[in-house]
C-alpha cells in the first residue's frame, strides 16, 4: 500500500481528468478518475480516497448530491470532498454546496497554485485528525487494559478460587472474543442503516456463556479490550472511533445483563433452598 495520498478527481470531460492528473500527479499524490456520480461513489468506496476533487456538473448526479451522500455515509464520511463548478453556477450553488459538507468549493478555471494550497492543507489537517485519534485509541486501550490485568483481591481468589477466564479456559475465551468483535460489528451496522441486527439478544448470549464461567467484571473488561484492540488493526480513522463509542456502551450493556443473570441465579437458588426447606419441615410435621 502507498503511503501517499490518494485524491479521485469526478468529470465528465476527459480534457480536465487529464489535466487535473498531471497536475496531481507531478506533486507526488495517486490519482484515480470517474466520469459519473455513481462510478465517483463506487470508486470511493473500493478505494477510500483521502480526497475528492468532484465537479458540480456530472451527467447522472449532480456533483452536489454525490457529496451530500459521501458525507452523510459514515463510512466515507471523513474523505475531504473539493466542488468545482464553472463561473455561471450561481452563489446559491455554492451555499448549498458547502451547507452539504463540502470542504471546499473552488470554480473554473481553476488556478493550480490555489487548488494545490486548499488540497495540501485539508490533508495536513486529516493528518492531525488521524494522529489524534490514533493516540485516543492508544489510551483507551491501555486503560482497559490496566483495568483488566489487575489482579484479584487475595479475599475472592480465596472465597470463589477462580483466575481470570483467559487463563482457565484460553480456547473458549478466544471463541468468545471473536463472538464479540462481531457483535461490535453489527452494533455499527445497527447504528448506520438504522436495522436491527439483534445485538442486544446476541450480547446476552454472550452473557450467559460468561455466567456459566463465572466470570467477574475484569473477564468482561478484558474480553472488551482484547474484541476491540482486534477491531482496530487497519480501521479507518472514523471507523476506529465509531468502535471505541459503540464499544463502550456495549460494554456497560454487557456488564448490566451479567449483573442481572447472577441476581436471577441467586434468586432462583433462594427460592429453590426455601421450597426445600419448607418442604423438609412440612415432612418433619408429618
Amino acid at each position: 500500500m502507498s503511503d501517499r495520498s490518494t485524491i479521485l478527481i469526478a468529470d465528465d470531460h476527459e480534457d480536465a481528468l487529464l489535466a487535473y492528473s498531471l497536475i496531481l500527479k507531478s506533486e507526488g499524490y495517486d490519482v484515480l478518475s470517474a466520469t459519473t456520480g455513481e462510478d465517483c461513489l463506487r470508486i470511493a468506496r473500493e478505494n477510500r480516497p483521502d480526497l475528492i476533487l468532484l465537479d458540480v456538473r456530472l451527467p447522472d448526479i449532480s456533483g452536489v448530491d454525490v457529496c451530500k451522500r459521501i458525507k452523510t455515509d459514515s463510512e466515507l464520511a471523513t474523505i475531504f470532498v473539493v466542488l468545482v463548478s464553472g463561473l455561471e453556477v450561481s452563489t446559491d450553488s455554492q451555499v448549498l454546496g458547502l451547507e452539504t459538507g463540502a470542504d471546499g468549493y473552488i470554480t473554473k478555471p481553476i488556478d493550480t497554485r490555489k487548488l494545490l494550497a486548499q488540497i495540501k492543507a485539508m490533508l495536513r489537517i486529516g493528518e492531525n485528525v488521524e494522529t489524534t485519534i490514533a493516540d485516543t485509541q492508544r489510551k483507551e486501550i491501555a486503560r482497559l487494559s490496566e483495568f483488566a490485568s489487575q489482579s484479584r483481591t487475595p479475599v475472592t481468589a480465596q472465597l470463589y478460587g477462580v483466575r481470570p477466564l483467559r487463563q482457565s479456559f484460553p480456547d473458549i475465551f478466544n471463541q468468545m472474543v471473536q463472538q464479540y468483535a462481531s457483535v461490535l460489528e453489527l452494533a455499527l451496522e445497527q447504528q448506520a442503516y438504522k436495522i436491527n441486527n439483534r445485538v442486544t439478544e446476541s450480547l446476552q448470549e454472550i452473557v450467559e456463556q460468561l455466567g456459566f464461567l463465572n466470570a467477574g467484571p475484569r473477564d468482561v473488561v478484558d474480553l472488551h479490550s482484547t474484541a476491540l484492540k482486534m477491531k482496530l488493526t487497519d480501521a479507518t480513522a472514523k471507523k476506529a472511533r465509531a468502535y471505541i463509542n459503540e464499544g463502550r456502551m456495549r460494554l456497560v450493556e454487557m456488564m448490566g445483563h451479567l449483573v442481572t443473570y447472577y441476581r436471577s441465579r441467586s434468586l432462583g437458588a433462594s427460592a429453590i433452598n426455601t421450597s426445600r426447606n419448607r418442604a423438609q419441615t412440612e415432612g418433619a410435621d408429618h
